[in-house]
């Protein structure tokens, strides 16, 4: 079972910078979780939010941001004064300072500014084909269908939120033709949601779990990766 830290380490550091992924390094992560979207220049970026405004001292949308002006932000001091300075990375430099390390679950937002991600991101990707692992995933299926019509060899998931603890016969075949993944929010998930995705040769990784008792009963349920803030609160025991 694979541990993947959310945004890095966000529960000991401002999310998706170089801080938190180092912890998550150190703390022996399977995976780096992280979100990825396209700069007015074209640069792919991560971060989280459409907008600067919760995470750095900027506001606006990233889209109506350069490089050069996002990259003068502060993206750490919301989290705490010692993280001052911390900026938002490009994704080519967080995949070559930790591809040979750690693998990386790739969230690619579905807002409608970001015409291309798909593209930008699976090229970039191409280059670092001899990284550890690379799983790109999305809430949009479109989005993820388009990346796997373009990339088939880079592994694919998509991010659920099932009604009644279930999936439709429909919803299954969809997700088989694009993903290798579901990821699904934990408190949706089941033992029988589990294994029906398993039956259709879905892998399942829960999100995001921020406390210890949640880990240790999703470890129990039989999901393939946990999703988390904290990645020591997974047994890699278990």
């Amino acid at each position: 079972m694979y541990t993947i830290a959310h945004r890095g380490a966000s529960g000991n550091a401002p999310e998706n910078t170089f801080a938190a992924f180092d912890i998550a390094a150190e703390l022996n992560a399977d995976f780096i979780e992280l979100d990825v979207q396209l700069t007015k220049d074209g640069h792919i970026v991560v971060i989280h939010d459409d907008r600067v405004d919760r995470t750095t001292d900027g506001s606006g949308f990233v889209k109506d941001y350069t490089l050069k002006q996002l990259q003068s932000l502060d993206a750490g001091s919301w989290y705490g004064a010692e993280f001052k300075g911390e900026r938002i990375p490009l994704l080519e430099e967080v995949l070559k300072r930790y591809h040979s390390k750690i693998g990386f679950l790739i969230e690619l937002k579905g807002h409608a500014s970001q015409v291309g991600l798909e593209k930008a991101v699976g090229q970039l990707l191409s280059k670092f084909s001899f990284s550890i692992y690379h799983i790109v995933q999305s809430f949009s299926l479109k989005s993820i269908q388009i990346f796997h019509d373009m990339y088939p060899s880079v592994p694919t998931a998509i991010i659920a939120r099932p009604s009644f603890g279930m999936f439709s016969k429909s919803q299954l075949t969809a997700y088989k033709s694009a993903a290798n993944y579901v990821n699904i929010k934990y408190t949706r998930l089941n033992r029988f949601l589990i294994s029906t995705a398993h039956r259709h040769g879905l892998k399942v990784f829960a999100w995001t779990v921020r406390n210890k008792k949640t880990a240790e009963k999703l470890q129990m349920m039989a999901v393939d990766g946990i999703v988390t803030d904290f990645p020591d609160f997974i047994s890699k025991d278990g």
